[in-house]
């Protein structure tokens, strides 16, 4: 039953889901939302079609959010498309990461009405408020907009940063779930990466008495396997984010385990969907971790083999930090999953052969490869960089190794979508950091 006539409803793709529960645990967090609020799931583009339609009968003003990543912009053409043609009038707000580094393609080439830049709780519950009293959506903080008289896209940032304390990770009174973020930022600002150009690079976390209270609500509620979202693992509380913090993360850990023997479950850390840097992982915090956790495996971020291309993408680490990391977890009893990234900007063939040998390093002590291709990512240093590809000789390695058994992923597809990134840049509907500095202006909210 509405009980408004003002509707916010948010678009809950596979890809995007975890973001849009954060939404939603932030706006209605207080229960004393002025407008109703949806979560549509991602089915076919004809179910959300036909509930904007009735949608439209009962309310004079909708918003309808949706979060996408660049790899998803073919999917997000046709959808707005459809949108507009069927559901005309409908105010369309895009957010996450695509959005965030490019506002002024997500307005006006993919066709929105506003994009959401930055972390979005605060925003979205400044939506709900500007919606509810009939307010100018121009005038909320975290929003871009088109400015005629400027001829430019307008980027209303945020000076503040988020306390995840303050909002639930998930809404867990509409029985919607998903792995607790635990850390958000990250201060190593990889060249490649989205976060820390997204969420900066002061860190900021969630307190071991909030982690273990909603730990506790998943545990009653039947949900036996808790995971976590960091960008690494190791690094919880630690003061600036780039060591470990053996006495706040045992705390944590050692207070979920006891959560697990009262309710029964299961404890996953340092795996999907988070990992650790290999330069923090030593005997002390892997035996600790072994002695809490379920998983059998653990997830290192490696990225290449070769440390002047380590140093070039801004890492932070060095190969022997990755042996290093592979040789303690594995002798703790851990198997480890290494990621390595293909087609890195500036790669040369020298790279990429000691990148090999690294790999059949660690294959002999019993790793297994996570391999991927660089994708040209707006809102990063790398943003312009050519798409990443993985010449044929060394194509023939991984699918050696992928016979093996010994290496998996979505490098192929990576490919593809990096290539596909390209064309829209090229046809200017990706704009990157260049193009930015002459499209947009920034105005910051105090």
């Amino acid at each position: 039953m509405h009980r408004s006539d003002k509707a916010i409803i948010l678009y809950a793709m596979k890809d995007n889901r975890y973001s849009i529960n954060a939404l939603v645990a932030a706006l209605e967090k207080d229960d004393n939302v002025d407008v109703d609020v949806y979560i549509i799931d991602e089915r076919r583009h004809t179910l959300l079609i036909d509930f904007l339609l009735r949608a439209k009968n009962i309310y004079k003003k909708i918003v309808l959010g949706i979060s996408f990543l660049t790899t998803q912009i073919p999917y997000i053409e046709k959808l707005v498309d459809l949108i507009r043609k069927y559901t005309p009038g409908i105010t369309l707000i895009a957010g996450g990461p695509h959005p965030t580094g490019d506002p002024y393609g997500t307005i006006v080439k993919l066709g929105f009405d506003y994009a959401a830049v930055g972390e979005g709780e605060e925003t979205i519950r400044s939506i709900s408020k500007a919606l509810s009293e009939d307010m100018d959506l121009e005038e909320v903080c975290g929003i871009a907009y088109f400015d005629e008289s400027l001829g430019k896209v307008v980027v209303n940032k945020r000076s503040w940063l988020v306390n995840l304390d303050s909002y639930p990770p998930f809404p867990y009174w509409r029985g919607r779930f998903n792995p607790i973020e635990i850390m958000r930022g990250c201060p190593w600002a990889c060249k490649y990466c989205q976060v820390s150009f997204t969420f900066k690079a002061n860190p900021r976390y969630r307190s071991i008495d909030s982690v273990v209270y909603y730990s506790r609500i998943m545990l009653r509620e039947g949900l036996k396997d808790l995971r976590f979202i960091a960008p690494d693992s190791f690094a919880y509380m630690s003061p600036n984010g780039r060591s470990v913090n053996y006495s706040a993360l045992e705390e944590l850990l050692s207070k979920l385990y006891d959560l697990t023997l009262r309710y029964g479950g299961r404890i996953f850390y340092g795996t999907f969907p988070s990992e650790v840097r290999p330069d923090n992982v030593d005997y002390d915090v892997a035996r600790m971790v072994k002695r809490y956790v379920s998983n059998k495996s653990i997830i290192v971020g490696a990225q290449t083999g070769s440390n002047r291309l380590l140093k070039y993408i801004n890492r932070g680490h060095s190969v022997e930090d990755i042996i290093n990391a592979v040789e303690v977890l594995s002798k703790v009893g851990f198997r480890v999953d290494v990621d390595f990234i293909f087609g890195l900007p500036g790669e040369t063939r020298e790279d990429l052969e000691e990148t090999l040998k690294v790999i059949e390093i660690l294959v002999k002590m019993g790793a297994r490869i996570h391999a991927h291709t660089f994708l040209p990512l707006p809102g990063t240093p790398f943003a312009d960089a050519p798409p990443g590809k993985i010449p044929k000789w060394v194509r023939k390695r991984l699918y050696q190794l992928l016979g093996r058994g010994f290496l998996y992923g979505d490098w192929l597809e990576q490919e593809r979508e990096a290539e596909l990134i390209d064309w829209y840049r090229r046809q200017k509907i990706i704009f990157t950091g260049r193009d930015l500095s002459i499209n947009t202006k920034l105005k910051y909210c105090k």
